[in-house]
């Protein structure tokens, strides 16, 4: 199974690639701080502005882990199967984790509807975050909390502290679980990785971060309606809990994508004490100022969907389910039939199956052939800023940037004169050819609403604008 949907779910994201469906914001991003790993450099992102180091954005040393593999094919579609393997991963932890309640091969429908669940589909349908490596590691660090198996648990955590800042979140809520279980040994882990938690978090985000950030600050702490940092948001949640509450569920998109995460498992996870690990992944998401969080959009949900499965294994059996014969069979029959038949819902997740089966994954449409004519006029090692779109295109090639981004040099621009914006959040594509037409840029290419325009002081490619 886990081989089946690595090789499906890589297939689907390289045919994103070869469509022209993937992005600079994040492929590009992980791209070019993998590449430069690969080259021993300093991991600087040109996509988000000229000397920008990837650790002013988030802490994911992990990331590194990739280069080896830039040294066999250097190309962003390597992290794309990379993010599929990872995602393959984690299916056989969910696995072993529900056959210990219910046996091996009922617990296939488990670890099926884990890998076939909407949430995952859609992290696959949003080329490749630094999160998938969260799954099989957390995956693996439940899966050994569950056993009480303190190395392993503590070496995934560590690793954990390696995804992400806000990981130490979650190795605080598995810290809890594991003090919970009783014991001095076990209490001792529970408070290590509780301690390590905190530090983690706290290192990561009044050190690290700010160290390499250009206003010296961590840009995502964006939760306006708590206060401006962790102790004084923690407190307006205690000090006003109803407004807590009504922040937590409104506007009504916040509890639509609960409702899509809980309902394919019969709220089952609710029983369960592994949803505390979920908690501060759903609280950083539904108390944030920035709404596309609270969608079921992009790979924000994948995660929460692996604990909430964890949870519901363990929540049906302390609800007596597993054990009697008829509810067990009405679970799993459940579990095979609803998160699936949520995948026929457009607006829940992309169709990832559907476009695989009738073929349209792989087919090119009039737009993206004039996107691909478009960046074939652009030759190799030259400086070259473009649209968010078309910057994964191009980056095992030349210097790619993202247009009015402080950039030292830019021989050639590429528009889409079809999009309103060039990348979020920058100006439209007509405002970037005023701006690129009044600096003597001239017009070499038009086909449909593709532009390609270069620079009057373009005089070949050069060392200074390869990848």
């Amino acid at each position: 199974m886990s081989v089946a949907f690595f090789a499906a779910y890589a297939a689907y994201a390289v045919s994103r690639q070869v469509t022209y469906l993937t992005a600079g914001y994040d492929l590009g991003i992980f791209d070019q701080a993998v590449r430069d790993y690969a080259h021993f450099r300093a991991p600087i992102v040109a996509l988000k502005g000229e000397h920008y180091n990837i650790f002013a954005d988030h802490f994911h040393p992990i990331i590194a882990l990739i280069a080896p593999l830039y040294w066999i094919w250097d190309s962003p579609d390597v992290l794309l199967i990379v993010q599929a393997a990872l995602v393959a991963a984690s299916i056989p932890f969910v696995h072993a984790f529900a056959a210990r309640r219910i046996g091996a091969n009922a617990a296939l429908v488990v670890a099926f509807a884990y890998a076939a669940g909407w949430a995952i589909q859609a992290m696959i349908d949003f080329d490749f975050h630094e999160i998938a490596f969260a799954l099989p590691l957390l995956a693996a660090a439940l899966d050994a909390l569950d056993r009480k198996d303190d190395r392993t648990l503590l070496i995934t955590c560590g690793l954990l502290l390696l995804v992400r800042e806000d990981m130490g979140a979650v190795l605080v809520m598995v810290g809890i679980l594991r003090a919970l279980q009783g014991g001095r040994t076990r209490r001792r882990a529970g408070y290590w990785l509780i301690g390590a938690g905190v530090a983690g978090y706290v290192v990561a985000t009044k050190v690290i971060i700010p160290a390499f950030a250009p206003d010296e600050g961590f840009a995502y702490w964006t939760f306006d309606a708590l206060g401006p940092n962790l102790p004084r948001a923690v407190l307006s949640i205690i000090e006003h809990p109803v407004h807590a509450v009504r922040l937590f569920f409104t506007p009504s998109v916040k509890a639509q994508t609960l409702g899509y995460l809980f309902v394919p498992l019969a709220l089952t996870p609710l029983r369960s004490r592994y949803l505390l690990v979920a908690v501060p992944l759903l609280a950083e998401r539904f108390f944030n100022s920035r709404d596309h969080l609270w969608t079921t959009h992009f790979h924000y949900n994948a995660l929460v969907w692996l604990v909430l499965v964890i949870a519901m294994v363990d929540g049906c059996q302390r609800l007596g389910v597993w054990p009697r014969a008829r509810l067990r069979a009405l679970m799993l029959v459940f579990l095979a039939v609803v998160p699936f038949a949520m995948l026929q819902w457009d607006h829940v997740t992309p169709p990832v199956f559907r476009r695989m089966i009738d073929g349209s994954a792989w087919r090119q449409t009039p737009h993206s052939l004039d996107q691909q004519a478009a960046v074939a006029q652009i030759p190799r090692d030259v400086c070259v800023s473009v649209d968010d779109r078309l910057a994964p295109q191009l980056l095992n090639r030349d210097r790619v940037t993202l247009p009015t981004l402080s950039t030292p040099k830019t021989d050639f621009y590429v528009l889409d004169m079809s999009q309103a914006e060039v990348g979020y959040p920058l100006p439209s594509p007509q405002y970037v050819l005023g701006l690129a037409q009044r600096d003597g840029y001239r017009t070499v290419f038009s086909q449909g609403p593709m532009l390609v325009l270069r620079s009057p002081d373009y005089a070949g490619p050069s060392a200074e604008c390869r990848p």
